[in-house]
């Protein structure tokens, strides 16, 4: 369901504070799974026929933590790939704006070099 979740929440449309507050949701499950791994080792009985939760918490490790970390990672790589299209969509409007500034400067100096002639008018004649 998380995996399915940062897929959606990866989508360009969604808004970046929603992605960015997911991933300090995982970082945050992933910080307490030291907690969650010693609470699990004391309440056991409750839900499994066997302990899982050893004291170096492999079995949070790999069950929890891995999972998450690779659904972050792949949320972290979706978001570096959208700024470097952002990157190089800005850098095309630069471009873009140095070439109308450009045009608008040879189309003012072809008006001012016209505008310098004398123009006759029928009192001259």
């Amino acid at each position: 369901m998380v995996i399915l979740l940062a897929i959606y929440l990866s989508r360009n449309g969604v808004n970046m504070y929603f992605r960015m507050g997911f991933m300090i949701v995982i970082g945050a499950i992933v910080r307490m799974s030291e907690y969650l791994n010693g609470m699990g080792a004391r309440r056991w009985r409750d839900f499994t026929t066997q302990n899982y939760f050893d004291r170096g918490g492999i079995f949070m490790g790999i069950m929890v933590c891995a999972p998450l970390l690779v659904t972050c990672a792949g949320m972290l790589f979706s978001l570096i790939r959208e700024a470097s299209y952002l990157l190089v969509d800005v850098k095309k409007m630069k471009m873009q704006q140095q070439q109308r500034a450009r045009s608008r400067g040879k189309k003012a100096k072809q008006g001012k070099e016209g505008s310098g002639k004398k123009k006759s008018s029928k009192k001259d004649k």
